[in-house]
Formats: structure tokens, sequence, C-alpha cells
């Protein structure tokens, strides 16, 4: 076996919806040397990892792996999915109504609430004093239940002292239980969002850790010994013991991974004006803002998720159900057809899999079927499953087969088609049927699996839509390319103000705009003055007609189909915290400090307390966060503002720390 002679390097990973990326990039020069893509396994991404190490160790020695940097959907995809460890939460002062109404409302990760008095107001106050015994009378009766709690408690951003004090009381009881307050997650105000927040990050903790002790496990089978990192939504990096803690940080962990892996290799950072990052994966496709310094667009107002509004910060990310691997299905009622949102295994892969498939295919055309080339095979199977679904599943018998074939054999009803669908959303079915990847084998754009068996679903379809398949394939490319187009239009045009309506006139006049042909050039012409970075594997297809529909010369810069595992390599550490100072009626300057509040009778003594606790309070932070050399900066903020007779007013002062690791990166220990 030759190896790369390599003394050192990181090892980047980014477990993405359909694949997950391995790149070795050496820590000299900081350039990609390796890199290996397999297949994520959703429910285990453990053996995940396992298949891309014996990959990448096909073409780099163990123990040139000095740092293991991960980008991971596991927490974004646990949200969506409503996959949350059993929880408990301590709601600190909220009004009970107003609880019921959000939980109504599904804004909080568990619905096991227990509300107790106490709270502060916004000045940091305590408007009520804390009464813990309905707590202890709560957990007594329920704390076998949980895995984990969360607290919220009402102004606690303005003075944490109950939240802590309900922490410290339930550690001292039921030290197994993992507890996480809302101050420590976010300093911004919003009651609800805080409590939702906070819920989501103890419901998310025993995922993350089960997740992050089996890929310590399997690194160690490799005999490698190295640092585990993972990267936040907003780009940076974490230890991993961090994430255990805070695993809520690292939703939309792989689009800004993406984001920094499109920059860096794309060198945005120098191309002087602002950029959209285009990630183009198997199941969605990301919309990333870049600004002209190449640092993405980070959401100031926290990131929605789902159905769960939050205060997290992250990268702004636009989503949408399009990708590689998207399912391209009928519309009986516009008879058209659709691309996405769901994904399914493309048939040239299914078919490179199991061949006999293909005779399935062959079989289709003789018999001029006009029905979608869909093959079903079980995935996951629960008890659940077998009680609800017990003749599909015995009719699938853990094999591949055709919808059609279901239906002739009495396992499914044709009414009964709905129970297949929300089977495969559940990831008990998987679904193998033609996609973007399937046309772009047909017109020879792509080489990787069977050919012929994306043909003969292009047939298939072709039946049913009157033209050649080839005419087909590129309809379904052009589609592809359209809808990514919109798309940034979309977002380009809400960053300035003016929304599209989805279907309005507008919509459909940039559509059309598109799509016109008839008189050589399209008559209307875009130009949305930002660059195009392509990134994931299928950009390569899509990317320079989506430029030259946008008026840009799209960018594909080398090894942008890993662009998020190079992402996740090139992270680096960054923490910023926010204290706020707030004058008071009294005459004095009230310090918002973590621990608690401080009050001094002048503004510069605040200054210099908070200073004075700062500094080594986020130094030893930045520590536990993964930062080796912590590099601490400030910036204080006056917000002053005139009143009547020439008078000013001091609103509040805000000291904003920013830490940064001074450790140069890629540097041998």
């Amino acid at each position: 076996m030759n190896f790369q002679d390599i003394s050192c390097g990181i090892l980047g990973i980014d477990a993405g919806g359909t694949f997950t990326d391995f790149v070795f990039m050496s820590a000299a020069a900081l350039t990609v040397s390796a890199f290996y893509k397999t297949p994520t396994i959703h429910y285990n991404l453990a053996d995940t990892i396992r298949n891309g190490l014996e990959g990448i160790i096909g073409q780099i020695r163990p123990e040139a792996i000095k740092s293991v940097n991960i980008a991971t959907t596991l927490a974004t995809n646990a949200i969506i999915e409503n996959k949350f460890s059993p929880t408990g939460m301590v709601l600190i002062g909220y009004d009970p109504d107003d609880v019921k109404i959000a939980c109504k409302k599904n804004k909080f990760a568990t619905d096991k609430i227990v509300i107790i008095p106490g709270g502060h107001d916004a000045r940091g106050n305590e408007k009520i004093p804390l009464d813990i015994s309905g707590l202890m009378k709560y957990l007594d009766a329920h704390a076998k239940e949980f895995e984990s709690v969360a607290v919220s408690g009402y102004f606690s951003v303005r003075n944490p002292a109950h939240e802590i004090k309900v922490k410290e009381t339930i550690n001292s009881i039921w030290p197994d239980i993992y507890v996480t307050c809302g101050h420590e997650l976010s300093p911004q105000l919003d009651a609800f969002k805080r409590a939702a927040t906070v819920s989501i990050n103890a419901g998310l903790i025993p995922i993350i850790t089960n997740l992050l002790n089996s890929t310590k496990k399997v690194l160690k089978s490799f005999g490698i010994c190295a640092p585990i990192s993972i990267v936040r939504g907003d780009g940076s990096l974490v230890s991993s013991d961090w994430a255990e803690l805070y695993p809520v940080e690292t939703v939309l962990s792989g689009p800004a991974a993406s984001a920094v892996g499109a920059s860096y290799l794309s060198g945005a950072t120098k191309l002087g004006r602002p950029a959209w990052v285009v990630d183009v994966g198997g199941t969605t496709t990301d919309l990333i803002y870049l600004n002209a310094n190449g640092r993405p667009s980070i959401s100031s107002t926290g990131v929605t998720v789902g159905t769960y509004s939050t205060l997290i910060e992250a990268v702004d990310t636009f989503t949408f159900g399009l990708g590689g691997d998207s399912r391209v299905s009928l519309n009986g009622k516009k008879k058209e057809f659709v691309i996405g949102p769901r994904r399914v295994k493309p048939l040239c892969l299914s078919v490179t899999e199991k061949p006999v498939l293909k005779n399935i295919l062959k079989n289709s055309i003789e018999n001029k079927k006009k029905s979608e080339p869909l093959f079903i095979q079980t995935a996951k199977i629960t008890q659940s499953d077998i009680n609800l679904y017990s003749d599909l599943i015995e009719g699938i018998h853990n094999g591949l087969i055709t919808k059609d074939e279901l239906i002739a054999n009495g396992c499914l009803s044709r009414t009964g088609i709905k129970k297949l669908e929300n089977m495969e959303k559940t990831g008990s079915v998987i679904f193998s049927g033609f996609t973007p990847t399937d046309a772009l084998h047909v017109l020879g754009i792509f080489n990787h699996w069977d050919a012929e068996a994306s043909r003969l679903g292009a047939e298939i379809l072709s039946q049913q839509y009157g033209f050649c398949p080839e005419n087909l394939c590129k309809s379904i490319c052009r589609k592809v390319v359209h809808h990514i187009a919109l798309n940034i239009l979309r977002k380009s045009l809400l960053q300035n103000g003016c929304p599209l309506i989805r279907d309005g006139e507008a919509e459909q006049l940039i559509l059309h705009a598109f799509s016109d042909k008839s008189l050589g050039e399209p008559q209307i012409k875009f130009n949305i003055n930002a660059a195009i970075i392509g990134a994931g594997a299928p950009a390569f297809a899509f990317i320079n007609e989506v430029g030259q529909l946008l008026g840009e010369k799209a960018l594909l810069p080398c090894n942008a189909c890993v662009a998020g595992a190079v992402g996740a390599a090139v992270s680096i550490f960054n923490l910023r915290y926010c204290v706020l100072i707030t004058p008071m009626k009294e005459g004095f300057y009230r310090v918002h400090l973590p621990e608690g509040i401080r009050d001094f009778a002048l503004l510069e003594e605040a200054v210099e307390h908070t200073k004075a606790c700062m500094f080594p309070w986020i130094f030893d932070r930045a520590k536990k966060t993964g930062a080796e050399k912590p590099l601490i900066n400030f910036v204080q903020e006056n917000e002053i503002v005139p009143a009547d007779a020439g008078k000013k007013i001091h609103l509040w002062t805000k000291l904003l720390f920013n830490v940064c690791d001074d450790q140069k990166v890629g540097k041998e220990k």
C-alpha cells in the first residue's frame, strides 16, 4: 500500500444527508491531500465514520491525523424529526397561561414542564422569591423518566441567580441528570425563545454524547488518538466536551462548514465583493451569503429549525428540498413532473448494488406501464411499524419491490399509498427512484453508476410525458437550474427589503425570463452583483448555467465536491460574549454578569469590575470550549440618545468580548 508522505494534518468530516465526506489536509500548507466519500447511514453514524476512515486510511497513515474536526447534521435532523431524549423543563416565573399557549403551538422540545414561583424583572431585580418546593415534588415523582432537565427563568439573562440555584439543587440530589440553564446559552432577551432553546439543548445532550462516545471508540480502533472538535452553527470550532454540554450550538453545523470551505477553496476573501455559496447536496440545496470579506452572514435574531424558534446564532442559511437525489415524480393534476422535496436512492445506484432490478425496469417498458419507476426496501423497522404496517412489511420481505407489485400482491391498496409514504418519511423504508442524478447519467454528464438503469427509468417516465428520454432529462436539469437561480434572486431581493411573493406575478415573470428562448437570448436579464460559488458533488452540473441566468460567471473551486469537509478542517475557534451595564433610576450602574448582578456608583467602576471578572471567566470558558491559547479583545459601546432641553439619556453600555485562538492552525504540538 502506497501512503502519501505527510507528517501530520487535520481530518475534516462532513456528515451530510446523503453522503459523509472525509478530507485530510496537510498541516503545513492546509491543502487537500486525500478525500473519500461514503453513504451516510442515518441510523448509525458511527458505522458511517468507520467506513469513511477505512477509505482515508487507505491513503494516509493513521498517525498523521493530529486532530479531527466534524460538521454534523445530527442536531438539526433530530430537531426537525422531533427525536429528543426524555427531558423535563423547569420554568421559573413564567405565566402559566402563556406557557399553555406555547405548548399548544409546539414551541418547546418537551411537554414535561413544571412552573415554579420566582423570576426577575428587566433590571435584574427579584420579582418573586424563588420557591422550589413544587420543583422537589415534581422531580420526586418524575426524575426517573428524564435523562436531562432544562431550566429557564424569566429575565435570567439580567440575573441568573434563580436558574443557578435550581441547577445546584437538581445536581445535588440527582447527579446523573444533565441540567442546562437558559443563561448559559444566550445573553439575548426573549423568554420563550430562550426556553425553547434550552429545552432543545437538554433533549440533544444524550444523543450527541452517544454519537461522540461512539466516534471516539471508532477512532481508537484505527489507532487515532487525536482531539475531536465540532463545527458550530456559526462556522467556528468547539471541543467535543463542550459540544456534549451545549449540542444546540451545532445546529446548522453542515451549512456553516460548507460556507467556510467554499470561501476557503475559492479565495473569497480576495474577491473584494459579496458572494453566494450554492451548496448542492443529495437531499437539499443550501444558499449562504458571504460578505466582501468572505465571511458567512450570521442570523442576529437566532435561527428557526422546524417548528422551533431559538436564540442560537448560526449562519443565515436558506435551505430548500432540491438535490441530486431528489425524487422526480408526476403531478397528475397539472400533468407535469415535480422534483423533490423528498429524496430517493437513484436508480443508477440501486441497480449497481442489485443488478436484478434492471429486469424489472425492462419489463415495465415492455408492458408500457405508465407509473413511476419506484422500488421500496425496508430499512429500520420498529415494533410500532409492525403493528401499523404489518401487511406492507410482509409484502416487502426485506428485499426490493415495486409499488405496483405491492398493489398486485394485495399488500397495498391504492388508497393506502399514504401509509407507504409515511414509512418512508420516518425511515422505516427506503425508496429508489428517478432523480436528477439519473438525468445526468442519461445525458452523459455524470457516469459513476449504471447509466443504462437511468435510461430505462427515463423511458418509463417519458411514456407519461410524451417526449423522448433525452429531452425529459434536459427539462429536469433546466428545472433544477431555474429553481436554484430563482431562490438566489429571492434571497437577494429579501436582503434589499423587496420580498418576492411565492407564485406571484413577479416570480412567474422571472421564470418566464429564465426559460424564454423564442427570440434567442432572454429578453430580461438579471445581475445580482455577487459572485456565485458552487459547492457539493452535483454542483458542477448546474452552477455555470445558474451563473449565466444571474449575470455572473460562476466559480467552481477545486475539491468543491467536499467543501463541507474542507470547511470543517479549516474552521477555527471563535467565541463572543456580551455583558450589559444598565444605568438605574436611583443613580447607580448595574452590571449583569454571568454569575449575577453587581451595582456601582460610577460607570468607570462598573466597566473596570466587568473587565476584571470577565477576562478570567471568558478565558476559562474559551479553554473549555477548545481554545489552546485564548486571545481576548473587547469593545465598549455606549447608547446615549438626545432628550429635551439639550440633555442626553444614557440607555445602556455593552462590553463585547471576542476571543480567538492564538495557536497557529495546523502547528504540530
